[in-house]
């Protein structure tokens, strides 16, 4: 029986219907004490009498009422043993589900805000599955829509109502999820974990893309049988738009092996991101770059057990597709391998210098050849050591001087996001999709700690300019300080509503500061833990922050192809640095102030004048995007990570 408007129950007065299905209904009603509307979920009373049936909603209750999430609805209060009605009351989300945005858009919504929309879902999930607790039911019909005012919308992920704890070993006694979602296991014995999400999240992010399932039958057998045994249909069928590359994520996505998927939705939430950037167009340039003979480096030695990333894919067999996670992006699937050890001169890109900035001498960009992407780079205080983080999972050291590889560490089972040195030098802090960060001593290359991230990718790790405290962000959400000495956690910074890409600590320590993939860019006081101040950003992501060597300026990187300046006393902002090609991916200012390098994803790196906020050149020779950049200690060198496979390392115009 559906409740009317006016009708009391639990002291709730009931408003409206949001919904109905096959165990209950949920309602829009107002609290019986506090002036506010909750959403208000009501069993049938035929139900309610059933012992089983209570059971199993008292454990959806208990497993709901558990989970603290900004993307998960959260729930207020449920009913009581003595209570002749089961009921759960949650906050009530006014913009509806996906299915709004979907029938404004029904061949398919815009790329980005589907991707939007799951990196939401997947931050939720991933939540979940740290506290041991699976949905089981993920699809759009489950994800509200609540506007905000400062970001635009967000995704809530709701309705755990058959949700399972991890530990519990049960499969296919009945299928109480949609089919049209339902991972290939759930219809089997075998054993049923948190990828069976993973895989309902791409036939979401599928529906979202198109306008429909990617498996259809005539009834249930039909499409079970295609679950089990079909591949799904070419997106580009349906978005002739999207890029070739999106096949590819929704293929992983929904493998038939659990195994042969990505190992978090986050991963796949950030394989789909990155699967949207388009290949980069290069100018012609207007005329050759003088020419320079660049001393070649001493060979570099290959490691016994790296292969070029083309020949490791090829050997893969066809039916085991690799994740695409923000490791395989992307342009076309395919990275170039550089051959170790070159050295080459590059041209000036004329199309993008300012007319009034005399040309400098092209700089020389000397190659250090990896296996597959890189993520990170970082200089030694001493400069004479630069470490390197990517795709093949590997934390490697080089001798800036002989371009020599000195050092490979291996420990890290997913790609490495971010490496840092401490300001001694002697310790390299490290932080990957593993959900860790580890900690290695530079002189013995052995690691000597790991701290866990509880759970999603790590994206950032830096040490406080005194070396005592570590601070990590990733896919969790909260910012993590960490002592350096015990490896024990002293406080989480919680605010940001999605993954922290990048941070960065003030000269003098005091300040940490933060951006978010939600376009949220805070400052926090380390002392107290306390938020000092939001910035406003351009409404997308931000990638990238950086502190000016006397803290005067911070800088931060974004997805709408600029950067930001910002005065730190007064947190006025003092200038926009645009004309970037792509989404800025990483900043990082010289050592003296003066300079600004940004490293894009149409693979250039811009550099800036800060005092007079102009552009100075533009470096190009990556081929696809430049994830890192990073100033030697003396200034005289830049160094640029890339998913073209090679750290570059320019002798920039002006130095000896």
């Amino acid at each position: 029986m559906v409740l009317r408007a006016g009708e009391v129950v639990a002291g709730f007065v009931i408003e409206g219907v949001l919904g109905a299905g096959g165990m209950g209904a949920v309602y829009v009603a107002r609290h019986p004490r506090l002036e506010r509307r909750v959403a208000l979920k009501v069993l049938h009373d035929s139900l309610a009498g059933d012992r089983r049936a209570r059971a199993a909603f008292e454990r959806e209750a208990a497993l709901a009422a558990r989970l603290e999430h900004p993307n998960i609805v959260t729930v207020y209060d449920r009913s009581g043993p003595e209570d002749p009605m089961l009921w759960l009351s949650m906050r009530h989300i006014p913009g509806g589900d996906v299915g709004v945005l979907l029938n404004a858009a029904p061949s398919g919504l815009p790329a980005e805000v589907a991707v939007a929309v799951i990196a939401d879902a997947a931050a939720a999930l991933d939540y979940a599955h740290s506290q041991d607790v699976l949905h089981r039911d993920v699809k759009p019909a489950n994800l509200l829509i609540e506007p905000d005012p400062r970001h635009g919308q967000r995704a809530l992920l709701t309705d755990f109502g058959i949700a399972r704890t991890l530990d519990d070993t049960v499969t296919l006694a009945e299928v109480a999820a949609t089919l049209a979602y339902a991972a290939p296991e759930r219809f089997t014995r075998r054993p049923v974990d948190h990828r069976a999400d993973i895989y309902s999240l791409g036939c979401t992010l599928y529906h979202l893309l198109t306008g429909t399932v990617p498996f259809r039958g005539g009834g249930a057998v039909e499409v079970i049988a295609a679950h089990l045994n079909d591949p799904p249909p070419n997106l580009r069928l349906s978005r002739s738009d999207l890029p070739t590359a999106m096949d590819a994520v929704i293929a992983t996505a929904l493998a038939k092996d659990p195994a042969d998927r990505y190992p978090s939705c986050l991963a796949f939430a950030e394989a789909a991101r990155s699967a949207r950037i388009t290949p980069p167009r290069f100018p012609t340039p207007k005329r050759p770059a003088p020419a320079i003979a660049p001393v070649a480096p001493a060979p570099t030695r290959v490691h016994e057990n790296a292969f070029p990333a083309q020949v490791s894919r090829q050997s893969e067999p066809p039916h085991s597709p690799r994740p695409i996670t923000r490791r395989r992006l992307l342009i076309g699937g395919a990275l170039c391998t550089v051959a170790a050890g070159t050295a080459i001169t590059l041209l000036r890109d004329t199309d993008h210098a300012d007319p009034d900035v005399s040309a400098p001498t092209a700089p020389v960009a000397d190659v250090l050849a990896h296996d597959d992407a890189v993520f990170s780079v970082a200089f030694s205080p001493d400069g004479r050591t630069l470490a390197t983080g990517g795709l093949d999972k590997m934390v490697r050291l080089w001798d800036v001087g002989t371009h020599q590889r000195i050092g490979n560490m291996a420990g890290h089972t997913d790609l490495v996001n971010s490496v840092v040195f401490s300001p001694d030098g002697r310790t390299l802090a490290t932080g990957g999709f593993d959900s860790t960060v580890r900690l290695w001593d530079v002189q013995t290359q052995r690691q000597t700690g790991e701290l866990s991230a509880d759970t999603g990718a790590v994206h950032s790790v830096v040490f406080s300019p005194d070396g005592r405290i570590l601070a990590t962000g990733g896919a969790h959400t909260a910012v993590r300080l960490w002592d350096v000495g015990t490896h024990q956690k002293i406080a989480d910074l919680r605010g940001h509503i999605s993954p922290v890409n990048s941070m960065a600590f003030s000269p003098g320590g005091r300040t940490l500061a933060t951006g978010s993939q939600a376009a949220m860019f805070r400052l926090w006081d380390v002392g107290n833990f306390e938020v000092i101040a939001d910035l406003p950003g351009n409404g997308v992501a931000v990638y990238s922050v950086a502190f000016s060597s006397d803290g005067r300026t911070l800088a931060s990187g974004d997805g709408y192809k600029s950067v930001r300046l910002w005065d730190t006393g007064s947190r006025q902002k003092i200038g926009d640095l645009s004309g970037n090609g792509g989404a800025v991916r990483s900043v990082a200012f010289s050592p003296d102030g003066r300079t600004l390098a940004a490293g894009s994803e149409d693979a250039s790196i811009r550099l800036w004048d800060i005092a007079g906020l102009r552009h100075i050149d533009v470096l190009s020779g990556h081929n696809s995007v430049v994830w890192s950049v990073a100033f030697s200690p003396d200034g005289r060198i830049l160094a640029t990570g890339s998913t073209d496979s090679t750290v570059r390392l320019w002798k920039l115009p002006g130095t000896a």
